[in-house]
């Protein structure tokens, strides 16, 4: 694996674990074994790292998505928390976007932008998602889309901070269960 490719990695895991505010280049080229300098050739800056982390986290998510598009709007939310408790089992680490909104007001002007892109893609999936199910009748026909997009995505990102508070993974688990019974 190349220089770039495990910063981008560990970057990764500091960003969901310590917070965008949490590392710093020196941390990384700590943990790599490497000098800042070296970090600085792949990454002009740590506002470059952040918004290729956010670039390879928006690519991800739209693989994902094309990856389950032909499953049912039960199913595709199914395992959108399947993912997401993934995060909770694994360190109890944070959302991306619920890392980077906690520390929207310190990140610099391009990063708010890409992460408010990246927002609204993950919004917009899952709004068509609940219309979806709403079409399939495994939704409430009464659903205010956006208001329940909201909630969701809300809830989510609520619900794994609560899972690290507490230390445990099965709060987000239980919790997310609940969320998908109340749109039926």
């Amino acid at each position: 694996m190349d220089t770039r490719t495990r910063a981008l990695n560990l970057s990764r895991h500091y960003l969901q674990t310590l917070g965008f505010n949490g590392f710093s280049f020196q941390t990384i080229a700590d943990a790599l074994g490497i000098k800042k300098a070296s970090l600085h050739y792949h990454f002009a800056s740590k506002e470059d790292l952040g918004l290729a982390l956010l670039e390879e986290y928006e690519k991800s998510y739209k693989d994902w998505t094309r990856k389950i598009e032909s499953l049912s709007a039960q199913k595709k939310l199914e395992q959108m928390l399947v993912v997401f408790y993934k995060m909770a089992l694994d360190e109890n680490k944070i959302c991306p976007s619920g890392v980077l909104c906690s520390d929207f007001n310190t990140l610099p002007k391009n990063m708010k932008k890409q992460l408010l892109k990246f927002h609204e893609f993950q919004r917009t999936w899952l709004k068509e998602t609940l219309r979806q199910g709403v079409q399939e009748k495994a939704f409430r026909k009464d659903l205010n889309i956006d208001a329940t997009a909201d909630l969701l995505l809300a809830s989510i990102q609520g619900g794994l901070q609560m899972a690290r508070l507490r230390g445990e993974s099965e709060t987000f688990k239980a919790f997310t269960k609940n969320l998908l019974k109340n749109l039926s």
